[in-house]
C-alpha cells in the first residue's frame, strides 16, 4: 500500500511494507506477528531545489559584493563575539555617551565605525572612544554609497573621515587601520583602493536589520543576533548608534522617539545582548586583538 502525506510542508511518500515471516520459524516458539514498517521516501520538489539554488546564489553574492562574510573567513574564534557600532557619534539624548557608559560597566570594548559628518557634532565622544580603548573605524565622511563607484570620490571620503577623526583625537598623524563602506557594499574600486591606502575591510558576519527597529521592537534584533551567534558559535555584529537618512527617505526625524531614526534605545539593546550572550557562555573579543590578527593575516597574504 502506498500512502501520501505531508511533512515539513513537502509532499512525502510512504510505503507500507510487511516484514516476511521465515518459513522455518515454528509458531510455538512465540514468533511475533508480522509487523508493519513505514519508510520515508524523500523526493526533492522543484520549488525546493529552486530555493536551495537561490540561497546559494545569495550567499555567493554576499561574499563577493558586501561586507557580510562567513565567520570562517574573518578572525573570530569559536565562542567569540565582537560588537561594532555604525554612523555615530550621536549626541541626541546622549545616545553614544550612554552606550560608552554601558560598555564600560560591562567591561566590553567595541569597534566604532564613525562618519566624518557625525564627528563634527560630537568630537569629544570620538576622543572618549579612543581613550576608553575602543577601536575607531573609518566609515566615510558623507556616508555616500555612490562614492564606492569612483576611486577618486572614495579616496576623498576616506581621507576626509580620517582627518576628522585625527582632529577629534588631537593627533594630526592618526590613520585608521580599517574602513567599513557605506551600506556595506564592496566594489572593484574599493578593492583596488584599500591596498593602496594600506587599509583593511571591516566586515560583519550577520546583519540584524537594526536600522528598521525602534524603541518598541528592538528585542527582536537582540533575539535574531543571539540566534546568529548560536548558529555560527560567535560573530561580528553591527548596531547603529546613529541612523543616517535612507536614500530617498522623505520623513526623517532622529528626535522622533517612535521612528527608527531615533536611536536612544541602542544602549539598552547592547546591554541586553551582552548579558544574554554571556549567559550562554560567549566571550567578547577585544577589537585591538582582532586588529592584530587581521594585520598579521594581511601580512601573510602580501608575502605570498
Amino acid at each position: 500500500m502506498v500512502g501520501r502525506g505531508t511533512l515539513g510542508g513537502e509532499l512525502q511518500e510512504f510505503k507500507d511494507l510487511q516484514s516476511p515471516r521465515p518459513e522455518a520459524m515454528p509458531a510455538q516458539l512465540g514468533y511475533p506477528a508480522p509487523r508493519r514498517v513505514f519508510y520515508l521516501q524523500y523526493e526533492p520538489t522543484p520549488h525546493l531545489e529552486l530555493l536551495n539554488s537561490l540561497n546559494s546564489f545569495i550567499h555567493r553574492f554576499r561574499q563577493q559584493w558586501t561586507i557580510w562574510q562567513s565567520i570562517e573567513t574573518v578572525c573570530i574564534s569559536s565562542g567569540e563575539i565582537l560588537l561594532s557600532f555604525d554612523d555615530g557619534p550621536n549626541p541626541i539624548d546622549d545616545t553614544t555617551a550612554r552606550l560608552l557608559d554601558i560598555l564600560g560597566q560591562e567591561a566590553v570594548r567595541a569597534a566604532f565605525c564613525v562618519c566624518g559628518k557625525s564627528i563634527k557634532d560630537a568630537p569629544d565622544l570620538v576622543h572618549r572612544m579612543m581613550t576608553d580603548g575602543h577601536l575607531l573605524v573609518n566609515h566615510g565622511y558623507w556616508h555616500q554609497p555612490f562614492a564606492l563607484l569612483s576611486e577618486n570620490s572614495l579616496q576623498k571620503e576616506i581621507d576626509d573621515c580620517d582627518a576628522a577623526i585625527a582632529g577629534a583625537v588631537h593627533s594630526a598623524s592618526f590613520k585608521t587601520q580599517f574602513f567599513r563602506p557605506a551600506c556595506g557594499w564592496r566594489t572593484p574600486a574599493l578593492g583596488r583602493l584599500l591596498p593602496r591606502l594600506e587599509k583593511q575591510l571591516f566586515p560583519i558576519t550577520d546583519f540584524g536589520f537594526d536600522t528598521n527597529m525602534c524603541r518598541h521592537n528592538y528585542p527582536k534584533w537582540v533575539d535574531r543576533t543571539l540566534q546568529a551567534a548560536r548558529r555560527d558559535r560567535g560573530g561580528l555584529f553591527v548596531l547603529h548608534d546613529r541612523r543616517l537618512r535612507f536614500w530617498g527617505e522623505r520623513f526623517y526625524d532622529p528626535k522622533d522617539k517612535d521612528s527608527s531614526a531615533y536611536r536612544g534605545w541602542v544602549p539598552d539593546a547592547a546591554m541586553m545582548l551582552i548579558r544574554r550572550c554571556r549567559e550562554e557562555g560567549f566571550r567578547f573579543l577585544d577589537p585591538q586583538i582582532f586588529a592584530g590578527r587581521q594585520q598579521e593575516l594581511g601580512e601573510q597574504h602580501n608575502r605570498r
